[in-house]
This record gives structure tokens, C-alpha cells and sequence, in this order.
């Protein structure tokens, strides 16, 4: 079979946080079976249909694993999983990490543009894809997509029907390789082994796919886990962001690191979320700004006990001062701001014992182990001062083996030395604290999704009314960000409206946070004296048009 050529670091890199202490060279399926072990019967996951055990967790992941060895996955295999949070990812998540192979998780907004332009840069072996789900038929989207996609060997279909010879139910593999487990005998694989794949930018155009292996992330949140529950040995972890984001995949790892019990919820919805935090007394809730503004603004809010909550996790996007500050009212929890990446994984982060104003106005200091320092964006080689705005980089045990078929752009993004330069701009200040300013490449943070302006336009400008567009992130309290289109009409006397924009969009089947949410026509753009639009002018234009609704 096929195999990918994945990069990997030099021995001397490695040999450096081995003897730091900082990578513990455990797989993570070796450290599920320790705490398989350590605590066979404790709760593992619990679902809205039962209870899982750990050892119940282990014998389906296992049973799955085998099975899936059956229809030919194998070691570095790059398997492509478009699922919503449900108990089967859990399984994936463990099953491919003992056979070696690689999971890629495709998130649920994807449409047939997004998941062809994805299957075919990453080269997929194997899609793995949900049935039927919140209206829409995502096994039937793929396998629309197989006869372009000639590499894509298998397909498996999850709480779905199957259509063809060729495909493979997920209940069904699990149950072939019940008795099968001797397929697992003699698998070799390494802590060094590439085996997560995912994506920073959008679908088209140069998509960055960041690599990391064991060492990079199961040292680290195996560390954090251990912390967690000595601080609460009753935790019970609630994740609201989707599995398919790095923010809510890494969920299961604490509960397989650490044996901390996850609820998992398929959707976000704030009642329901609420009825389950009181039914379940869980304590540590996580998801990105929009989700707790969205539970702790609900109507029914006061209507349930949520005083378990003993922390709150907010990540994938800055919070508000107003937000960290209602968490701190209403639950008694100091949550702040971090900071971090997908190739970096967490860079720094506010400490409950920080300052008040360094909680709002900051995103804290570098965790242990990771390094930061601010460089000249004309010259990384200068070092800036404190409160000198730079480039940010970082260096640390978290740092990702590389990015998927762009060696050229790993090389670019670091040196000799470790030095990961992220593109971000910041400033540290005179206490230490990151301050971050920006982001350099213009991407568009929607709640925690990075959406990049350039996907937008593109496929916007093919629309016979417009003759030009440029897209910028407009501030929103809830969201961070959200998309806003600015358009030159084509005939100079009528407009373009936002409804028509909307509905070419989704004839295109493009993902729905490509779709923007306020649109401005003008007559013509600012630009530069090299001949380019003037972003920063337009983003100044939307954050006055949005101050300007709102004193409306």
C-alpha cells in the first residue's frame, strides 16, 4: 500500500526535550491502556444513551482497530473523518493511534468544494463520514466526490446506510474485529510517529496542514490532565467546540491521558447544555467565547443548577473583558485569555493568579517549556524591546514536526535554532506579558474558525454583478470577528445586496462561515501606491460601520 512521506526532526532536536524532561515518548494509546488499568471501571464517557467505562472504552476502540486493520488501514495511512462529536470519533481517535495510521478531521460545514479540494491535497487513503445528520446526507456528498478522487481507496459510513460494494459500515467493522484482536499482536509504533493532520487556512489555494506526532501534544496534555484532576478529583469535562477543531479534539485526550470523564454533546445547544451540566454536575466546561456568551445569556439561564461549574475553559478566539468578568460573577471561576496555534498548540496563557488587568488586557505569559520572543518584521534577526510590536515567535516541546507537503513553507516559517515565527504581531510588556496586536495575513477569527479573505473573494468576484470585492474581519462581541464584504458593482448605478451574495454562495456550496454577514457596497476602494487595496482602511470602515449600527 501507499505510503505518505511525512518530515521529522532532526536527533538533535528530539534528543533536546527528551533530556529537558518535556517529551515523555508515550503514545497515546500507551497511556490509555495505563489508565485503563490504573481505573478499568470508572467512567470514561458519557453519552446521552449511557455510560462508558474505560475498559468498555478500550475493548470497542480495540475491537475497532482491528476491524479496521481488516479492510487494510495501516500504519501512516492518512484517514480523512468528517463525524460530529459522537462516541464513534472517541474510538477513532484510539483505534488509528494503536494502528499507526493518521486521522484528519474535516469539519461538518465542509460541502463537496471543501472535502474534494481536501481529499485531494492530503492524498486521503480512507473517508470515514457521518450517515445522515442535521438534515444534511454527508456519506452522500463524498461519495458523489469518488470517481474524481482516484487515490481515496475506501470509504466508511457511520450511523448511515450503506449505497455501494465498495463501502464499509463502522458498526459493522467494529463487530468483524470483536474476535480479531490478534490483528494487533506485533504493531510497531513510535512516539515520533506523525498521527495527527490538521488544517489552519481555508480549502483552496496554498491550505496549511500542520503535522504533529505523539511527543508534540501527549506529553503536554498529559501534564496539564494530571494538574486538572489533583486540583478536582471529581472533574467531569464538557466540551461545546467540535471535534474536528484541535480546541475539542485534544477533550478526549485528557479523559485518555488523565481518566477525567467527558460528556459528549453532538451540537451546540445552550439548553440542552444546560439541562446536561445539571444532570450529569459536571465542573469544567469549555468552547470558545460565542459558546458561553450564548449559555450565559440564554433566557432559561437562571432555570438550572449550574453552581458544579468550577471552571471555565475559553479558547480559539480573545475574550472580552466583559465576558471573563461575568464568568468570574456568576460561577466563581478566573478564566482568562491564551494564546496559541495550531502549530504551536498553547503558547501562553493568563493564570487565575494574574492581575485583573493582565487577565483583560493580556494573553498572558509562555506556559513551561515553551519560549517567546518578539522580532522586527524587517529584520527577524533584531529582537524588539519591550512594548515594540513585532513578529511573534515561539519555541517549545509543542511545536509541530511540519506542515503536509510544503517543505518549503516549514523551512520559511523557522530557523536553525527552534524559532517558529508565526506570522502574528504582538508586543511583550514591561511585566512580561504577550500583548497581541494582530494578525499579519489579514485571517478572519469567526469564533474560533480562521477564515481567510482570499477563499471569499474568490469565488465571490466570479458573481456577473460584481466587478471587484476585497473581505476584512468586522469586530463582533460575540464572535470576535464575523465576515464582511466590500463591493464594487459592476454597473456603477445599481448595488449588489447582501441576499444575492448569500444565495450564489450556497449555490457554490461553499462552507456557511465563508458566507458574509454584512456586505458594503462602494464605488471604489482605497489603495495603496503599489496598486492594493488598503485592507486596514477597510477594516477601520467596518468597525465604524458596526459602531455606528449599534448607536443606532
Amino acid at each position: 500500500m501507499r505510503r505518505h512521506q511525512f518530515p521529522k526532526f532532526s536527533e538533535e532536536y528530539s534528543a533536546h526535550w527528551r533530556a529537558e524532561g518535556l517529551w515523555s515518548d508515550i503514545t497515546l494509546h500507551d497511556g490509555f491502556d495505563t489508565t485503563v488499568a490504573r481505573s478499568p471501571d470508572s467512567v470514561a464517557i458519557i453519552t446521552d444513551e449511557r455510560c462508558y467505562s474505560f475498559r468498555e472504552f478500550k475493548q470497542e476502540s480495540d475491537a475497532l482497530a482491528a476491524g479496521l486493520i481488516g479492510i487494510g488501514v495501516s500504519k501512516g495511512d492518512i484517514v480523512s473523518v468528517q463525524l460530529p462529536n459522537w462516541l464513534e470519533f472517541c474510538l477513532l481517535q484510539l483505534a488509528l493511534s494503536r494502528i499507526g495510521a493518521v486521522i484528519q478531521p474535516l469539519h461538518m460545514i465542509f460541502r463537496e468544494r471543501d472535502l474534494k479540494n481536501l481529499y485531494a491535497f492530503c492524498e486521503t487513503d480512507v473517508a470515514i463520514v457521518a450517515g445522515e445528520y442535521k438534515g444534511v446526507d454527508y456519506a452522500a456528498m463524498t461519495r458523489e466526490l469518488l470517481p474524481d478522487l482516484p487515490v481515496l481507496k475506501k470509504m466508511v459510513v457511520v450511523r448511515g446506510e450503506l449505497r455501494g460494494s465498495d463501502e464499509h459500515q463502522l458498526a459493522a467493522i467494529i463487530e468483524e474485529g470483536r474476535d480479531k484482536l490478534d490483528r494487533l499482536d506485533g504493531l510497531q509504533t513510535s512516539a515520533d510517529d506523525i498521527f495527527y493532520l490538521n488544517f489552519t487556512s481555508g480549502t483552496e489555494g496554498t491550505p496549511k496542514g500542520f503535522l504533529h506526532s505523539h511527543n508534540t501534544l501527549v506529553s503536554l496534555i498529559a501534564s496539564v490532565g494530571k494538574h486538572q484532576i489533583e486540583q478536582d478529583p471529581k472533574r467531569i469535562n464538557l466540551g461545546c467546540s467540535p471535534m474536528t477543531h484541535s480546541f475539542g479534539h485534544f477533550i478526549t485526550y485528557y479523559c485518555v491521558l488523565a481518566g477525567i470523564p467527558m460528556v459528549l454533546v453532538d451540537r451546540y445547544n445552550p439548553m440542552l447544555i444546560l439541562e446536561i451540566i445539571e444532570r450529569e454536575q459536571v465542573t469544567a466546561l469549555s468552547g470558545t467565547p460565542a459558546h458561553f456568551i450564548g449559555l450565559l445569556n440564554h433566557e432559561n439561564f437562571e432555570s438550572y443548577n449550574t453552581t458544579s461549574i468550577t471552571s471555565a475553559g475559553v479558547g480559539g478566539a480573545r475574550s472580552a473583558p466583559e465576558l471573563i468578568s461575568k464568568l468570574e460573577k456568576v460561577w466563581g471561576v478566573k478564566t482568562g485569555n491564551t494564546y496559541g496555534m495550531g502549530e504551536t498548540i498553547i503558547h501562553t496563557m493568563t493564570l487565575p493568579d494574574d492581575p485583573d488587568e493582565k487577565i483583560q488586557d493580556t494573553v498572558g505569559k509562555p506556559i513551561p517549556g515553551a519560549q517567546l520572543k518578539i522580532v522586527s518584521q524587517a529584520d527577524r534577526s533584531v529582537q524588539q524591546m519591550p512594548n515594540e510590536i513585532g513578529e511573534i515567535c515561539f519555541r517549545g516541546p509543542t511545536l509541530f514536526v511540519g506542515y503536509h507537503k510544503q517543505t518549503d513553507l516549514t523551512e520559511q516559517t523557522r530557523d536553525e535554532s527552534g524559532w517558529f515565527y508565526t506570522g502574528d504581531l504582538g508586543f511583550v510588556d514591561e511585566d512580561g506579558y504577550l500583548c497581541f496586536a494582530g494578525r499579519a495575513k489579514e485571517v478572519i477569527n469567526r469564533g474560533g474558525s480562521k477564515i481567510y479573505p482570499k477563499e471569499i473573494e474568490d469565488v465571490i468576484s466570479a458573481y456577473p454583478a460584481v466587478k471587484d470585492v476585497a473581505v476584512v474581519g468586522m469586530p463582533d462581541e460575540r464572535m470576535g470577528e464575523i465576515v464582511c464584504a466590500f463591493v464594487l458593482p459592476k454597473d456603477k448605478s445599481g448595488s449588489v445586496s447582501l441576499d444575492e451574495i448569500k444565495a450564489f454562495l450556497e449555490s457554490e456550496k461553499v462552507m456557511k462561515y465563508m458566507i458574509p454577514e454584512e456586505l458594503i457596497c462602494l464605488d471604489e476602494f482605497p489603495m495603496t501606491p503599489t496598486g492594493k487595496v488598503r485592507k486596514n482602511s477597510l477594516w477601520e470602515r467596518a468597525r465604524d460601520y458596526k459602531k455606528a449600527s449599534k448607536a443606532q
